[in-house]
């Protein structure tokens, strides 16, 4: 600093008195604001504004990190939420100093004197922080070429395509946790440390081969053994996919003397076993598919349409009726694209059926029917809730 006025309490008074304020009013310390002559306007400082929730991370000792590349917008990332950074002017400037008190680090008691605080920074901008949703989509691009086909394909496959579940957190702008959950909701198995989709038909060979066993050992439904399973298929399945598929299609129903047995959950297989039927085909009568939906799955489950919402659209308007596939994980994350989409792959959905489309989007402050509100319009038919495009016809 240079050619600077010294400040003494002398002139502090006369200040005030022009002021019309009293000294015995104020703190004893008073500071005097005096400009850097080096660099003021310089950009090797961002100012961050915290939302409450990212302070909490911060105050409890959470590791952050920055995520995006080149084309990405930034987000911040803590092991369980992720929160959106965008540039935000402000009219006012903003001054960083060093050596500058708050009124809560001034005793009441001392004794008055001015200090001199350096501004060494001006800034029109800063950065402000929101929890959102993560960017998750980039996870099926990195895995697309990862697809497991069994152990006979494995020569075809480049190793420099496979990423390991770290790997993964460094590309994809999410928490850990919040990768997690989307890995879990997704058929991935981890092999050789490299984490692999399941091809849809191998995927249903191996589940055939595990619901087989029902029959094979005169298992009740709700007494399958997972040990049982491992040993009696491991010669044609490797280790980690049963383990994982296990994991993915049973839960725990009982233990006889001391060992856990499992069940099937109805609606996983079920529901998997309606994808491959609609995988096969673009378009299929209602009735046909219904009857083939029913003959193909176990004896003993029970296939009902409410397992279809979220992977199918059946319309009733055409004649015959007919289903065909629409997987949500085929939408775009931005929320207004995929209600766009939405409406015209159907006009009118109940609440029910368009809830597994629009639940990934919720937050802590918008359910499934807060999006509704703001995106659809409500209508009423034969007493039964629909929501079609707002602005539609």
């Amino acid at each position: 600093m240079e050619n600077k006025k010294e400040r003494n309490l002398k002139n502090v008074e006369e200040i005030l008195s022009l002021a019309k304020l009293s000294p015995r009013e104020l703190k004893p310390v008073f500071q005097a604001l005096f400009f850097t002559d080096k660099n003021l306007h310089q950009h090797n400082y961002k100012l961050l504004q915290l939302d409450s929730q990212l302070l909490e991370e911060i105050n409890v000792g959470s590791k952050l990190y920055f995520k995006g590349e080149k084309d990405d917008e930034v987000v911040i990332c803590s092991d369980t939420k992720t929160f959106h950074v965008v540039e935000a002017e402000t009219s006012n400037s903003l001054l960083l100093t060093h050596g500058a008190k708050f009124n809560k680090d001034i005793e009441d008691d001392v004794e008055s004197t001015v200090t001199d605080v350096t501004v060494a920074g001006i800034f029109y901008d800063y950065l402000e922080t929101t929890l959102n949703k993560p960017h998750l989509k980039k996870i099926d691009k990195l895995l697309e070429n990862s697809i497991y086909k069994g152990p006979e394909y494995e020569c075809d496959v480049d190793i420099n395509n496979l990423f390991t579940f770290e790997e993964l957190c460094e590309k994809v702008q999410a928490s850990i946790e919040e990768i997690k959950e989307a890995l879990n909701s997704m058929t991935v198995v981890e092999i050789n440390g490299k984490i692999r989709t399941l091809d849809l038909e191998y995927h249903f060979r191996v589940l055939t081969y595990m619901l087989k066993l029902i029959d094979e050992n005169s298992w009740e439904l709700d007494e399958v053994d997972f040990q049982e399973t491992l040993d009696s298929l491991q010669t044609l399945v490797p280790k980690e996919i049963l383990e994982s598929l296990f994991e993915k299609y049973t839960e725990e129903s009982k233990e006889i003397d001391g060992i856990p047995l499992y069940k099937y959950r109805e609606d996983k297989v079920c529901t998997f076993f309606a994808q491959v039927l609609l995988h096969q085909t673009g378009k299929f009568n209602l009735d046909e598919f219904l009857q083939a939906w029913k003959e193909s799955v176990p004896e003993g489950l029970k296939p009902t349409e409410e397992m279809l919402y979220g992977i199918a659209i059946i319309d009733r308007k055409s004649v015959p009726n007919t289903i065909r596939a629409f997987e949500e994980s085929s939408l775009p994350e931005n929320i207004n694209e995929r209600f766009k989409i939405l409406f015209s792959a159907k006009e009118k959905w109940t609440v029910p059926e368009i809830s597994p489309y629009i639940k990934r989007l919720t937050t802590e402050k918008l359910d499934v029917n807060a999006l509704l509100a703001k995106h659809a319009r409500a209508s009423k038919v034969d007493g039964i809730k629909y929501y079609s495009a707002k602005h539609g016809k």
